[in-house]
């Protein structure tokens, strides 16, 4: 969806942040040191050790999370979200 002053508007400032914050922790390359194991990461928004690259479910949740609750709003305003 298209992200507009409205869309924007459904958030809190630190919502907003946040989503920022992990838009661009998502893109960047986990990273790895000696203290965990080779096939294992950090999370590259909340440093938690992981198995895969990027976002922990945690994080990717929260991201989800707040698109959906902008989204929502926006949606229920010009019509009914169908889920699909």
């Amino acid at each position: 969806m298209r992200r507009t002053k409205e869309w924007w508007g459904a958030l809190s400032p630190e919502e907003r942040a946040h989503l920022v914050y992990l838009e661009r922790a998502d893109n960047m390359c986990s990273y790895h040191d000696g203290y965990i194991p080779d096939d294992c990461s950090y999370c590259s928004a909340c440093g938690e050790p992981q198995r895969t690259s990027g976002l922990c479910d945690e994080c990717s949740d929260r991201l989800e999370y707040l698109i959906r609750k902008a989204d929502d709003a926006v949606l229920g305003k010009e019509q009914k979200w169908t889920g699909k």
